[in-house]
């Protein structure tokens, strides 16, 4: 799959998709060729920034000890792709892929 096929597929989703949709898309991205990237940073920005929205808004709410390694990899390849290829996506948008199972449970611990 390529940029532009996995961008048409992020619009046929939901703004907030679920967690599964979003943790398919990440592992799209990261199989990704350096050379699309390139070619197509502002499409990569914007699925970047959708995915952000939905983890955002409720995704990192249905993280998992079983799926949140999938994020935190992502954090991690998407701050040395964002350094490398001067994508120039924000780190606050970045930030968002880097909550823990704890963390979320910290964060929540008042609502509960």
């Amino acid at each position: 799959m390529n940029l532009k096929e996995i961008n048409h597929k992020i619009l046929s989703l939901p703004t907030i998709m679920g967690i599964s949709a979003e943790i398919s898309i990440i592992k799209e991205l990261m199989n990704l060729k350096a050379d699309d990237l390139i070619k197509n940073k502002d499409i990569f920005r914007c699925i970047v920034e959708s995915l952000e929205l939905s983890h955002g808004d409720s995704g990192f709410m249905e993280l998992t000890k079983n799926n949140e390694n999938i994020f935190i990899d992502f954090y991690h390849w998407l701050k040395r792709i964002n350094k490398q290829l001067n994508i120039n996506i924000h780190m606050n948008t970045i930030d968002c892929f880097s909550l823990t199972v704890e963390e979320v449970n910290r964060l929540m611990s008042p609502y509960k």
